[in-house]
């Protein structure tokens, strides 16, 4: 199941992404954290986490590489069905 991803992100939290992806999440508020069984103290509850699947004909993988090269500032997760970015730390 897919949310709608919020139309900004926070002032400071600015991933560099590549045409065609699909960003699938944002912020978050409580209650669609626990629907989505995110963890406590996810980063989507202040918007400063992203997710998102790639263009087609593009694996994960690639992705996850392509996106981390462009934001080498923040950690960037391959979770299988779509990428997680967040601050690192």
């Amino acid at each position: 199941m897919r949310e709608t991803a919020a139309a900004t992100l926070p002032e400071g939290f600015e991933v560099k992404g590549i045409p065609g992806e699909q960003i699938t999440s944002t912020r978050r508020s409580q209650a669609r954290n626990a629907a989505v069984r995110g963890v406590r103290n996810s980063y989507h509850l202040s918007g400063r986490a992203r997710d998102s699947i790639p263009p087609a004909g593009m694996s994960m993988a690639e992705y996850a590489h392509r996106l981390q090269a462009l934001n080498p500032q923040y950690e960037v997760i391959n979770e299988g069905n779509h990428v997680h970015i967040e601050p690192r730390g």
